[in-house]
């Protein structure tokens, strides 16, 4: 009896020291340890946050797509007419449309040229110049006969005139026969700003020491005896020509001089310009 007693009371002994302990300050208190969301949490939470983006993304209009359209086959292109003209009377080309300016060329009946601009409102045509095709000059309308549609050409503005008082170019074109007499013919280029009505013409055969001379209100061309061409007033850039009075003796035409006279008005009046010039073959 006394052992059972002795035993309870140990074991009452040992309950309380272990109350004891668990009451003691400082002891560790177990914590629970906080586990992750589960699986099934984090897809729920990624679905709706893929929501949310969807709907803050700005609704996108589809666009057409663009359909490349071949392009069309380059057409021909047609060469441009060549306008030409041929030459039907001996005639100068110059720099400007008028005879005091600069001469480029003479060209003769059956001449082929090309036509670079229309008609300048002053009775001339502007042109190549066949022998140098980079050099272009202006020739009287109507010494030529043109062949295309003028219409498609420019008008060129020509240079200002350099001379506007009257004057003429003069040249020893031949010597002609009527009737067994020689005479002396020349080509007369108005290169002023007015028509000329009337020449003198003086020839002298300086070997001979005879002369011929006379007035005349024309520049008709003579051919032989009859007139080929006649030409009063002789206009300006216009050409004409001036011829001497027969010759009753032999005459070498090296040993000519010619005075030349050109007036504005009939009978040697008005303005009047005289050249000189000595006649070489």
């Amino acid at each position: 009896m006394h052992i059972k007693n002795s035993s309870l009371f140990c074991l009452l002994i040992i309950g309380g020291l272990i109350l004891s302990a668990c009451n003691m300050p400082g002891a560790a208190v177990p914590t629970e340890t906080i586990q992750p969301t589960s699986t099934v949490d984090t897809a729920a939470t990624a679905a709706f946050a893929s929501t949310q983006t969807k709907q803050a993304e700005p609704t996108r209009t589809p666009t057409a797509t663009a359909t490349e359209t071949p392009l069309p086959e380059p057409s021909a292109t047609s060469t441009p007419e060549v306008i030409t003209a041929k030459v039907g009377r001996e005639t100068n080309c110059r720099i400007g449309p008028a005879g005091n300016y600069t001469l480029v060329a003479t060209y003769q009946d059956g001449q082929m040229l090309e036509v670079v601009a229309n008609d300048l409102g002053g009775g001339y045509s502007f042109v190549k110049n066949p022998d140098n095709p980079e050099e272009q000059c202006y020739l009287l309308t109507n010494s030529i006969t043109i062949s295309g549609d003028l219409s498609v050409l420019p008008k060129y503005t020509p240079l200002p005139s350099p001379t506007a008082a009257p004057y003429f170019n003069v040249s020893f074109k031949k010597m002609n026969s009527c009737q067994g007499d020689d005479y002396a013919l020349f080509t007369v280029e108005n290169a002023g700003s007015v028509p000329f009505r009337s020449f003198y013409l003086k020839v002298t055969d300086q070997k001979a020491d005879k002369s011929v001379e006379h007035v005349v209100n024309a520049f008709d061309l003579w051919t032989g005896c009859i007139i080929a061409k006649d030409i009063a007033p002789l206009g300006r850039g216009e050409t004409g020509y001036v011829y001497s009075p027969q010759f009753k003796w032999n005459v070498n035409a090296d040993n000519l001089q010619a005075v030349i006279m050109l007036c504005t008005e009939k009978g040697l009046a008005g303005t009047c310009v005289t050249q000189v010039i000595d006649v070489k073959k």
